[in-house]
Formats: C-alpha cells, sequence, structure tokens
C-alpha cells in the first residue's frame, strides 16, 4: 500500500479549493474524462468550473457515480480506449502503447499518470 501524506495532497488540491462540495463528484468526472483523452486536468478553476457546467447540463446527479466507474474502466483498459494500467519495479519512462495509461511502481508504490506527454507522478 502506498504511504500517501496528507499534507502534499493537501498542497497539490489548492488549484481546486473553490469546487462547491456538491460539485466535486462532477469535477472528479472531468478529470478522469480529461486522462481518458489524454488531456491535462485544468488546473484553472474557471476551465474546470465550465466543464462542471457542461456535465451538470447533461448528467442527472445519480449517474455520476456509475459515469466515474465507467471513466476509470476506460483508461484501465476494461472499457477500452485507455493504455490500460501497467507496473513495474521503478519509475516509468517510455511512453505507453495508448494514448492514455496508469503505472504503478511496485517498490516505491508510486502511482503516475501519462497524460500523452510525459508520465506525471499522482502519489509519489
Amino acid at each position: 500500500m502506498a504511504v500517501i501524506d496528507p499534507q502534499t495532497l493537501i498542497d497539490q488540491s489548492q488549484p481546486w479549493c473553490c469546487v462547491p462540495q456538491g460539485d466535486i463528484m462532477y469535477a472528479v468526472l472531468a478529470a478522469l474524462i480529461d486522462v481518458g483523452n489524454g488531456d491535462t486536468v485544468p488546473t484553472d478553476i474557471n476551465e474546470l468550473m465550465e466543464q462542471i457546467s457542461c456535465l451538470k447540463c447533461a448528467i442527472q446527479p445519480g449517474d455520476v457515480g456509475l459515469l466515474i466507474l465507467g471513466a476509470v474502466s476506460n483508461i484501465t483498459g476494461g472499457g477500452g480506449g485507455g493504455g490500460g494500467v501497467t507496473c513495474g519495479a521503478v519509475d516509468p519512462v517510455a511512453a505507453p502503447s495508448g494514448s492514455c495509461a496508469l503505472y504503478v511502481n511496485t517498490v516505491a508504490q508510486s502511482l503516475w499518470y501519462w497524460d500523452g506527454v510525459s508520465w506525471t507522478a499522482l502519489i509519489v
């Protein structure tokens, strides 16, 4: 199990601290859609709020959780389209075969995602 430093997560979450609590799950879905499309998650609050607004118009609140699961499945290769999840004993260097992928360093217990250009650490 990866050791997660709470202060690091607090520091990393600052770009999104103004997202209203009722919109957080829509923000998570928007982020997963971005990652699944090989895009970066916006740190500009206005851009993220635009994505949330679009999702709120198109998706009923009760369906958000199911769509999040579908997006995760798609990213990890379960639903197609993603590069899937791979793992190894060192941090990732080479580009994945798909446009989007997750990678687990089993020794350092870190989690990485491919943003279409480079690997970005999610949990270190």
